[in-house]
């Protein structure tokens, strides 16, 4: 009679595949985290760089660590890269630092506040979707857990035998059309949820877009909200997290669907604030709660059609309403 496979308890090295990666992410990861915290209480700058620098590597180490491991322990797992709560927070200190070069070279000539607020945002967006997509390159891509194009497209990989098979209908077309479509309900199903919480709570998300009083930062604005960040979210959210767990061997669509969707809302929470401890909940709670339509959408079209262009085209339609009526 076969014996179970004993997996290695996290916090040691003891049958690792590679222990001493795994040392070095662990070290890395907390230690990271410990520095950027310190940085955050004592208002250093130089700090909380430092901190998201080591945060950042050593999270990529363990996030290497641990898919060598599960490749051990489990290779018919269906998913072999990094669990995907592993890959939301692996991209969150490399989506923080990565603008930071752009900025100095653009603060080199003078001011930042000199430039236009919706050119900076959009500077923003694009050096942290750029991030993402590094960061998915080394332990996605580069592990060999997917290919580019299971990551976008219907591909036999990201289609599995548990999973319902994509509806292809139309093919590139079809995809445009489903996004389109689904849009304006959504939008609505959102706005309605939204009015409802703010007049209950009193609390008013901030928009993440800067104020657009004329043509070019509204023009800057729709770039921003129509075609970055909807391309890098869905590659992060929809391409490699909810795949990580529809392609899962006891996973569910379900389940893919409701857990992408929880993580996208709760990334729309990070950056928020208020002047007090309960506002500053408060706020986030909201924010949370207006992103979850929209998530479940987007996460129930990329099991319906398994491909990115269906859902990119959702949330840049989405994004643009907004924009549009802000």
């Amino acid at each position: 009679m076969a014996q179970p496979t004993v997996r290695p308890r996290f916090l040691s090295i003891a049958g690792r595949e590679a222990p001493a990666l795994h040392l070095i992410g662990l070290f890395g990861t907390f230690g990271g985290a410990a520095l950027l915290l310190a940085g955050l209480l004592a208002v250093a700058f130089p700090v909380v760089v430092a901190g998201l620098l080591v945060l950042g590597t050593g999270s990529l180490a363990l996030a290497g660590s641990l898919t060598l491991q599960r490749r051990a322990d489990t290779p018919d797992a269906g998913w072999l890269g990094p669990g995907p709560v592993a890959l939301f927070w692996l991209t969150v200190p490399w989506s923080v630092i990565a603008p930071l070069p752009a900025f100095v070279l653009l603060g080199a000539s003078g001011p930042l506040d000199r430039l236009e607020p919706a050119a900076l945002t959009l500077v923003q967006a694009l050096c942290s979707n750029l991030a993402v997509a590094g960061v998915l390159a080394v332990v996605v891509v580069g592990s060999g857990a997917a290919t580019w194009r299971d990551l976008v497209a219907p591909t036999p990989a990201a289609t599995p035998a548990h999973l319902p098979q994509p509806d292809r209908r139309g093919g590139l077309l079809g995809d445009v059309a489903w996004g389109a479509v689904l849009a304006l309900p959504i939008l609505a199903a959102a706005g309605a949820l939204a009015a409802l919480l703010v007049s209950g709570t009193g609390a008013v998300p901030p928009s993440p877009l800067p104020s657009a009083t004329s043509l070019l930062p509204l023009l800057l604005n729709g770039i921003t909200a129509g075609l970055i960040a909807p391309i890098g979210e869905e590659l992060l959210y929809r391409g490699a997290i909810e795949q990580a767990w529809a392609r899962q061997r006891l996973s569910t669509a379900p389940r893919a669907i409701v857990f992408s969707a929880l993580l996208f809302a709760f990334a729309h929470t990070l950056n928020l604030g208020g002047s007090t401890f309960d506002e500053a909940v408060g706020i986030a709670a909201v924010s949370f709660a207006i992103r979850l339509p929209l998530g479940i959408a987007l996460g129930w079209l990329w099991i319906r059609r398994r491909s990115l262009v269906a859902t990119i085209v959702l949330h840049a339609a989405y994004n643009l309403a907004i924009v549009a009526t802000a």
